[in-house]
C-alpha cells in the first residue's frame, strides 16, 4: 500500500512538471500563432533586396502594447527602413524612376517602368500583400490595369489582373468595426517604395490588432498603375454610401444613398495622368471608390468641402473615411498629405498620398 501510494505521487509530480514545463511552451505557441502575418512581397526572387528589408522592419505585436510604444516602434522602423533604402526623403524615388524611364527616351508608364530593373538588380514593379480589416460580408474582386487611355477599354478587355479589392454593399457593416475580419490585399508597388508602403499598411492594421475602434477596413489600395479598373462583365450591384446637404460647407446632416452600379467596374476604376506618382508605383490610394448620385459623400473624395478636414467625424460617420490618425503616420513616413496639394481648383484627392514632386 505504501509503494502504491508513493508511485501515485511520482506520477503526480511528473504530471505536474510536464504541466509547468509544457504549458508555457504551448501558450507562447499560441501567442505567436494568433499573430497576424507581416506584409511580404508576393515573388521575393524579383526583387531580392527589398524582400529582405521587410522582415527586419516588421512592427512588435507584444501583447499589451500601449498606443505609444506603439508609436515609438512605427518611428524607429521608419528610420530603420530609410537607412537600409539610404533614404533620405521619399521623393528621391521619384527621381530616380523617372531617371529610369528618360534613360529609354519613354513616356511615364507604369506598365513599362515595372519590368525595369533598378542597379542593384531588383525589379521595380513588385506585388506587395499586406494585412488589412475588412467587413465581415466583404467579397474579393479582382481588378485589371493596362497602359489605356480609358478605363472603359480595361474594364472590357481585361489586359492583365493587378491585384484585387473589397466590396461590402451595406454602410452598417462597414461601421461594425467589432465584426470585421482579418484579410490580406494585395497591390502593385515600386520595389524601393514597398518598405514605406509597407509600414504604413501594417500600422493601420495594427492600430485596429489592439483597439476596435480603430479599426479601418482597408477595402482599396491602389498602388502602381497607368489605368485600372474591374470587370465590366461582373453583375449589377447596390452599394450604400452617405450624401450631404451640398458640396462645399461643413454639415455632416447626411443621407444614406443605395447606390446602383451595372457592373463593379463603375465603382472600381481610375486612369492617372502621365505626371502621377501612381505611373511610378509611388503612390496610395486608400479606399478610393466611385458613386454616382450623391453629394460629397464618397470615402475620402476630391473634395472641397470643409467638412472634409474633419476627418474623425467623416471617419465615425462611415468607417471607410480615412480619419486622422492615418495622415499623421503618412507625414512619419514622409509622404505627401492630401492637404499639402489640391488635385484641380481647390479641390482635394482625400484617399491619395505620395512621395511628392519637389
Amino acid at each position: 500500500m505504501i509503494r502504491s501510494a508513493l508511485g501515485w505521487r511520482l506520477v503526480l509530480i511528473l504530471a505536474l512538471a510536464l504541466v509547468i514545463f509544457i504549458a508555457p511552451a504551448a501558450a507562447g505557441k499560441s501567442i505567436t500563432r494568433k499573430y497576424p502575418s507581416r506584409p511580404f512581397i508576393l515573388e521575393p526572387a524579383l526583387a531580392p533586396n527589398a524582400a529582405r528589408i521587410l522582415p527586419k522592419i516588421a512592427l512588435s505585436y507584444e501583447p499589451g502594447l500601449s498606443a505609444d510604444a506603439r508609436d515609438r516602434d512605427m518611428l524607429q522602423k521608419i528610420a530603420l527602413a530609410k537607412s537600409l533604402l539610404d533614404l533620405r526623403r521619399p521623393v528621391e524615388l521619384r527621381h530616380q524612376s523617372l531617371a529610369i524611364i528618360n534613360a529609354h527616351e519613354r513616356e511615364p508608364s507604369w506598365e513599362f517602368l515595372r519590368l525595369q530593373r533598378w542597379p542593384d538588380g531588383d525589379r521595380v514593379g513588385v506585388v506587395l500583400s499586406a494585412p488589412v480589416w475588412v467587413p465581415a460580408t466583404a467579397t474579393r474582386v479582382v481588378t485589371y490595369a493596362g497602359f489605356e487611355e480609358k478605363w472603359q477599354t480595361v474594364a472590357r478587355t481585361l489586359p492583365r489582373p493587378d491585384g484585387f479589392v473589397w466590396f461590402a454593399p451595406r454602410l452598417a457593416d462597414i461601421n461594425n468595426k467589432a465584426g470585421y475580419r482579418a484579410e490580406r490585399i494585395q497591390v502593385e508597388i515600386n520595389s524601393k517604395f514597398a518598405p514605406l508602403a509597407a509600414l504604413l499598411l501594417e500600422y493601420i492594421f495594427r492600430e485596429g490588432w489592439y483597439e476596435t475602434d480603430k479599426r479601418l477596413p482597408l477595402m482599396v489600395v491602389r498602388g502602381g498603375e497607368d489605368t485600372y479598373a474591374a470587370s465590366g462583365y461582373s453583375r449589377p450591384v447596390t452599394a450604400d454610401c452617405l450624401s450631404f446637404p451640398d458640396d462645399h460647407g461643413d454639415s455632416l446632416d447626411a443621407v444614406v444613398v443605395a447606390c446602383s452600379f451595372a457592373n463593379l467596374a463603375e465603382l472600381y476604376h481610375g486612369r492617372h495622368s502621365a505626371g502621377s506618382n501612381h505611373r511610378l508605383g509611388l503612390a496610395l490610394d486608400l479606399n478610393d471608390f466611385n458613386f454616382n448620385g450623391v453629394v460629397d459623400g464618397p470615402p475620402n473624395p476630391i473634395s472641397r468641402a470643409s467638412r472634409q478636414h474633419n476627418r474623425d467625424a467623416m471617419h465615425r460617420l462611415d468607417a471607410r473615411h480615412l480619419p486622422a490618425w492615418v495622415f499623421r503616420a503618412a507625414k512619419w513616413l514622409g509622404l505627401r498629405l492630401p492637404q499639402e496639394w489640391t488635385y484641380y481648383g481647390y479641390h482635394t484627392d482625400w484617399q491619395h498620398l505620395d512621395v511628392g514632386t519637389k
